[in-house]
This record gives C-alpha cells, structure tokens and sequence, in this order.
C-alpha cells in the first residue's frame, strides 16, 4: 500500500502544480502542500526549488522522484 504522501507527490507531478493536484485528490491546496514538508522532513532533502512558479525539482527531489 502507498503512503498517501507518496500519492500526492505523484499527483502533484502528474498535475503540474499544487492547486491542480489538491482538486485531483480532494485535499486542500495547505494539505499537498503540508504533505511535500513532511516528505521533506523525512527523507532530508528539498524537493523543489521554491520561489518559482514553475514546479521544478531540486537535483535532490529529481533523485527521490525516480
């Protein structure tokens, strides 16, 4: 079974931003958001670059990505 983290990274990949992706799943843009942190938080790395308005990962989050 996935965790339901993994699943909304996917989403959000899939979908091309956090917005698209909290419709696809029925969450809340805060809860993909929320739920991006904590995969940070438990792998150590950054998974995108923030700041841009392009969802473009980090050479870290392309690594974990795969």
């Amino acid at each position: 079974m996935f965790d339901a983290k993994v699943v909304t990274l996917l989403a959000l990949l899939e979908s091309g931003g956090y917005t698209a992706a909290a419709s696809r799943l029925g969450l809340t843009q805060p809860a993909v958001s929320h739920h991006v942190k904590l995969l940070e938080e438990e792998y150590g790395v950054q998974i995108f670059v923030k700041g841009s308005r392009e969802l473009k990962p980090t050479a870290a989050g392309a690594l974990l990505l795969k």
